[in-house]
């Protein structure tokens, strides 16, 4: 259970990563690591990408969980959890009725599927070297990603 967890949220990370790649966004590093106290956890830093369309940023959001599905391995639940209330706010933030959430929110995750099947390849390279090393920075990130490795 335990290594599918980590493959599941390699898979959510490189999600993030690579349609924030995507969008023009500079990935700094793409990160998994357990500890006994917290489980489980993930992140993917970047240089600022609030200057994104806010539909731009609610993909990037959505994009964890579109990894999870189209490299079919789940992450533990509470990865799209946090996502979705950063998706929740940053939606309200932008005057969308709560009633309308979940249909820009089922956009997004179409979206962000769409660019992760366009770099399946790539983004799978990075969930392998996730699952290996536990981290990727930027210049192996971008090597990956331009298909340098």
């Amino acid at each position: 259970m335990t290594e599918k967890t980590q493959r599941g949220l390699c898979c959510h990370e490189a999600g993030h990563a690579v349609v924030a790649w995507s969008f023009g966004v500079h990935v700094l590093a793409v990160y998994v690591s357990f500890s006994v106290a917290k489980g489980w956890q993930g992140g993917t830093d970047y240089i600022d990408g609030s200057s994104l369309h806010y539909m731009d940023q609610v993909t990037n959001f959505a994009a964890g969980r579109a990894g999870e599905e189209v490299f079919g391995c789940l992450a533990h639940y509470g990865a799209w959890l946090a996502d979705l209330a950063e998706i929740s706010a940053l939606l309200s933030n932008n005057g969308i009725p709560e009633d309308k959430h979940w249909a820009r929110v089922t956009e997004a995750r179409e979206r962000a599927r769409f660019i992760l099947e366009s770099h399946r390849g790539r983004a799978l390279k990075l969930v392998d070297r996730l699952a290996e090393a536990g981290y990727v920075g930027n210049p192996e990130f971008l090597q990956l990603m331009l298909g340098k490795n």
